[in-house]
């Protein structure tokens, strides 16, 4: 079995937790790339890649480099996504996807012209059990026609310990995108529907913690909260606070005319309004991910946390979300397995993956919830079809420094 060889993009916390994944399913990381050598050869020496650089070119002409994993600053995601599709790499991004719609088009764009290659959003949920069986349900009416959607995510702090993207609003940092992205994904995806309208409120209330203080301050969101009117009448509320540290609870509940199905972390339960006195359990996770082979004492060592724990280098991601990427990542290996040329792939594993289409959608609202949160009216959701100007809110200087080619 020929595996792609793989280029990570990026070295925040995910990082460290994707390689290792990445090695238990059978992929070889051949490449680390950062916007700075020192961290590049840091990260890379921390988790044994061979190759590190902070050029992207280096990276991507790479003859065993043929999937790149681009988990940087959503700032150069775009530029990455559409000269690695260019050169002939499959492509797995990251959320956001890009810093403003005009980006993510382009994105959309370069994947529409290499229709052989794969191109796909980071958003794991798609992938967990609960999630599929949820979308199963919703299909096959269980629910009758849905009229609700409402979902809550109670968590932590989701910026790094030090000044960088997640703090920074233009960047693509808050709790609506990093949280939000996912959310608004999986909504749209169970239900079969689309946001046309929101009306949103977003906030800023740490702006200073004991590490990021002085004259730079926080700008990204803590706290979102938002409405979407979807494509079929439903209506759906969302919720992100991440002022809770060291927990993480999220319920995504889909009520209908006959009855409802709520996910509960990774676990899903359901009720008819006739005929049935109490919930029942239709899906329950039971996978322990201690048993997972690459939480082994190598990766301990690195820093790495068991999901819903802290290490003390604070490498962790919630349960949902690791379970995600695990089933995600183990979907890409079942896409290449089947062929002889480790270029080629085959559709239905991977069939579930949000798509650079997706990731554009996704952007219009994050893009229309932030546009009603200043204004305070409802917005509509729109679809740009043309590549305008980059985003208005970047400075010259920034689109500038953001990468070395």
């Amino acid at each position: 079995m020929l595996l792609p060889g793989i280029g990570v993009f990026g070295t925040g916390h995910v990082v460290r937790i994707l390689v290792p994944l990445l090695r238990s399913k059978g992929f070889k990381v051949e490449a680390i790339w950062s916007q700075t050598l020192e961290s590049a050869e840091e990260l890379a020496k921390e988790l044994r890649v061979p190759f590190y650089t902070n050029r992207v070119d280096e990276v991507l002409l790479r003859k065993d480099v043929d999937l790149v994993c681009i988990v940087c600053p959503p700032n150069v995601h775009a530029q990455i996504a559409v000269k690695a599709l260019g050169i002939g790499k499959h492509v797995l991004c990251d959320r956001p996807t890009g810093l403003c719609q005009s980006e993510v088009l382009k994105m959309v764009h370069a994947a529409q012209y290499y229709p052989s290659l794969i191109s796909i959003v980071g958003h794991g949920l798609r992938f967990l059990p609960a999630f599929v069986q949820m979308r199963k349900f919703v299909q096959e009416g269980y629910v009758g026609d849905v009229t609700v959607c409402d979902v809550r995510v109670q968590c932590g702090n989701v910026i790094e310990d030090e000044y960088n993207w997640t703090c920074d609003e233009v960047m693509g940092g808050g709790v609506l995108a990093t949280v939000g992205s996912h959310v608004i994904d999986i909504v749209s995806h169970v239900t079969g529907q689309r946001a046309t309208r929101v009306h949103g409120l977003l906030r800023t209330f740490r702006k200073t913690t004991d590490k990021i203080k002085g004259i730079r301050q926080i700008t990204s969101d803590d706290f979102c909260t938002f409405q979407m009117e979807m494509s079929r009448g439903a209506c759906a509320t969302v919720t992100l606070n991440n002022s809770l540290p060291g927990q993480f609870v999220q319920d995504v509940l889909v009520c209908g005319s006959k009855g409802y199905l709520v996910v509960r972390g990774g676990d899903l339960y359901g009720q008819k309004l006739e005929g049935s006195l109490k919930e029942e359990v239709i899906y329950l996770d039971i996978e322990d991910l201690n048993q997972q082979s690459f939480l082994g004492t190598s990766d301990l060592i690195h820093g790495f946390a068991a999901p819903g724990q802290t290490s003390q280098r604070g490498y962790s991601l919630p349960k949902p979300y690791m379970k995600g990427l695990i089933k995600m990542v183990g979907a890409l290996k079942e896409a290449f397995a089947p062929v002889e040329d480790k270029r080629s792939w085959v559709k239905e594993p991977v069939a579930l993956a949000a798509t650079f289409e997706d990731g554009q959608y996704i952007q219009a609202v994050i893009d229309a919830v932030r546009k009603s949160s200043r204004s305070r009216e409802w917005v509509k959701v729109k679809l740009q079809v043309e590549e305008l100007d980059p985003n208005p809110f970047l400075s010259a200087a920034v689109r500038k420094s953001i990468i070395s080619i």
